[in-house]
């Protein structure tokens, strides 16, 4: 559930493009969020007190979101081609038409990110600023998740075959494999703290968003998998995306990299390398003390991450 006001500004297939207003507008330039296509996006509109988009919205930006929404069968036969010439690019020139705006903040966030920087580098008109949260770029450095994704551990024609859109339960078990005592002790931590209420609350909605999962589109995971993890070939300038080449250094948006320093989901060592792929002029990375999702939900993040970022 999002606790801040806002309203659906377009629908495509089941993708949903939301805008949160501010009361009052201080910047012309509005930001766009790209979330990760397995997870709800309302972790960036958490709780009261710990949204994102509320202190965004607060300093006086006017933010969008794109919503992934639930994948059906026609998302289960779009690629990547479909999904940032088709989904992607309506959101942007829905923004910038809503906002007044001749460019935008394109910000990614996880897997979000890893398509920000692909559409970022085949459309990049429009897109002023680069935001790129707990990306992942460099695909060899990902642990765990690089030793299960390799060849001959792992057959995603044979999943997405099978499937169409890869299932909720299997991406939740991946998770679940990187920390598997966590799922006891961390339930342990609540029932010590039971008298605090806001660890409580907190800690209750972040288990309801961690089940909230949605299945992953089955083409694009084919090719995220195969491209990036297996083969690397995005940070190699590889990548082939509708027949286009993705190269990284045809981006020409300041660009903000943020890394979570405790990250194992897109451990540092992947998101390190962007600057220097790209052919920005002003880039800049922030580091923070907290993991993947406590860039966008820990205590630390409404005191120390969000005001760095809104100042750059």
């Amino acid at each position: 559930e999002s606790p801040t006001p806002h309203r659906v500004l377009h629908t495509q297939g089941a993708a949903r493009l939301l805008r949160y207003a501010p009361a009052r507008r201080r910047f012309r330039t509005p930001i766009l969020f790209v979330y990760s296509m397995i997870n709800r996006w309302y972790i960036l509109d958490f709780l009261r007190g710990r949204s994102m988009i509320e202190s965004l919205t607060t300093q006086g930006f006017d933010v969008y979101v794109l919503d992934w929404g639930l994948p059906g069968p026609e998302e289960q036969h779009q690629g990547w081609a479909d999904v940032l010439a088709g989904v992607v690019r309506a959101a942007v020139r829905w923004t910038l038409r809503a906002a007044g705006s001749e460019d935008l903040t394109l910000y990614g966030y996880c897997m979000g990110g890893t398509l920000s920087l692909t559409y970022a580098a085949l459309y990049p008109r429009g897109i002023r600023n680069l935001v790129a949260q707990a990306t992942p770029v460099d695909f060899q450095q990902g642990g765990l998740f690089t030793l299960w994704t390799l060849p001959r551990h792992f057959d995603v024609d044979t999943l997405v075959d099978a499937y169409g859109n890869v299932p909720t339960r299997l991406l939740e078990q991946s998770f679940l494999m990187l920390a598997p005592m966590q799922r006891v002790t961390r339930w342990l931590e609540c029932f010590r703290r039971i008298e605090d209420r806001d660890f409580v609350t907190t800690f209750l909605a972040m288990e309801r968003w961690g089940s909230d999962g949605i299945p992953f589109p089955g083409e694009v995971y084919r090719q995220y998998i195969k491209d990036c993890y297996q083969g690397n070939l995005l940070c190699q300038g590889r990548m082939l995306v509708g027949g286009q080449r993705v190269d990284l250094g045809q981006i020409r948006a300041n660009l903000l990299n943020v890394i979570a320093d405790q990250d194992a989901i897109a451990p540092p060592p992947m998101s390190e390398p962007l600057p220097g792929l790209v052919g920005s002029d002003d880039k800049q990375t922030l580091r923070f003390p907290v993991g993947h999702i406590g860039l966008s939900a820990s205590a630390k993040a409404p005191t120390k991450v969000w005001p760095a970022i809104g100042a750059w």
